[in-house]
Formats: structure tokens, sequence, C-alpha cells
């Protein structure tokens, strides 16, 4: 590559908590867009913060949701008036996704396509072409994205759940489930008629798609909230259903737990 070209790379830092997320956009990128350099990758935005401010770089590819706790938005307010772009990494499929199309900003779906993250690095090219011809466009886009997550906000997630699968699309009514638990890369949802579903998305996917009485008590296990009879204490602290099914409660998450019954009551 020649020196001329170098000098118009777009420095970027990648921002998941998932470190295969992470490798796998720095691979594609490298692979796929020689027009952007990755000057490094943070798994939340304590790292990300010191991450950006070590490096500077033109670009975040930003987790817009990371179940450690922080939102993607959180980084985005903690700096402030800099200066940068953002692609947004999600796993919105359904509601959110009118939020980025009627804002006009960069995303790319997870699981990540490879002819999408071509296309969308281009239209980041693209606008900052745009806007260093003309500076006042930089302030409107940092203005579409304070009211990106404001429209997010505003949006509930749709009254069923489309499921694609090899023979058609299944619907599903949230109400009707009593919980999710991981299976490796998969979902298995749990209904209250007792008979289960494999979902090829994931449980950070449906952490998003569920209503707000979901709640993650533990890495591998969402519960509807209605469903649960009993929330028991002790060495190993765990939820009874309804139904009579005890699920497991990690402790840092107790407190939250608490929480989201007593709104339901």
């Amino acid at each position: 590559m020649s020196e001329n070209a170098e000098i118009h790379k777009i420095r970027a830092i990648i921002v998941d908590d998932e470190l295969p997320a992470r490798e796998n956009m720095r691979f594609m990128l490298q692979d796929n867009c020689p027009e952007i350099e990755v000057c490094g990758t943070a798994d939340g935005v304590k790292s990300a913060l010191k991450l950006f401010q070590d490096m500077k770089p033109d670009l975040i590819f930003l987790d817009i949701r990371m179940p450690s706790g922080a939102e993607g938005f959180d980084l985005i307010d903690q700096l402030g008036n800099e200066q940068f772009y953002v692609v947004f990494v999600t796993a919105f499929k359904d509601y959110a996704i009118r939020a980025f199309e009627s804002r006009a900003l960069h995303y790319i779906l997870k699981p990540i396509d490879e002819q999408d993250l071509i296309e969308t690095v281009q239209r980041v090219l693209q606008r900052r072409k745009f806007d260093l011809a003309d500076p006042s466009g930089l302030s409107a886009y940092r203005e579409n994205i304070r009211k990106l997550e404001e429209e997010i906000a505003r949006q509930t997630p749709p009254r069923r759940i489309t499921i694609h699968h090899s023979k058609g699309i299944k619907l599903l009514d949230p109400d009707d489930i009593t919980h999710i638990e991981g299976s490796g890369n998969c979902a298995l949802i749990h209904f209250k008629d007792k008979h289960t579903y494999l979902d090829t998305r994931t449980l950070k996917v449906y952490e998003v798609l569920l209503p707000k009485y979901f709640y993650r008590t533990h890495k591998s296990y969402i519960v509807n909230m209605k469903e649960v009879s009993e929330l028991l204490h002790g060495d190993e602290q765990s939820v009874v259903l309804k139904n009579g099914t005890s699920l497991p409660v990690a402790r840092e998450r107790k407190q939250d737990l608490l929480a989201s019954l007593q709104n339901l009551i």
C-alpha cells in the first residue's frame, strides 16, 4: 500500500463485551476494509474511554447493548463533545431498527454479514468526506446520535416475537414463555404447556426482544417474572416458578431482581 493511501486510512476501535465478537470484527475489517486501521479493542465503557483517550480514533464500532450492565450509549454520553463516527453493531432486528433508519445512522446487524460490513464502511467514508467539506454536518450527526437513544427508549417491543426456521416463521406470545435457557450459541425456550423450542438466536438477543417483565437472573437464564412464585435465599439463591421449576440467581443480580419483582406488585 502506498504512503498516500496510509494517510487516508480511518483509525477505529471496536467495543464489545464478548471477545469472540471483537476478534471477529477485527479480522473481518482486516480482510475486507483496507481503509480501516483497527488501533484497539475494548470490552466495556471504562476500558473504551481509556482506549479512546489514548488512541483518538475517528470511528467506533460499538455494541449497543452490553449485558455487563452498561449500554453503548453510556460511552457516547461520557465522550461528550469528542469528534468521532459510530457504527452500531447490534442484535436489534425488529422494533428498534426503524430508529437507525430514520436517523440515517450506520449500523450492522449480528451475525455480521461480510457484504453489509463493506457497504457500511463505504457509507461512513462517504459521510466523512461530506463533513470534511462542510463541518456543520458533523454537528447534525451528533444530534442524530443523541436523538437515537431517546427514540429507541420510547419504542416498545412487538407483542409477538417471530422466529424464522427452515419451513417458515413461528410466532411466539411472550406471555406463553416461562423462561429461556442458554444452550451454547442458541436459546432453548420453555413454555407454560411444558414444551420447548430451540432457536438459533442467543440469550443476548432475547434480552432485547422480550418485554421488560423478563429478567436475566443468571448468565444462562432469562425468566418471565410473572411466572415467579418464590425467591429463595441462602448459599445458592434461586427463583421458583409457578410450575415448580427452580432456577439459579447470580449473586450480583439479586438486588436488581428484587426491584424487578417489586415493580410487578
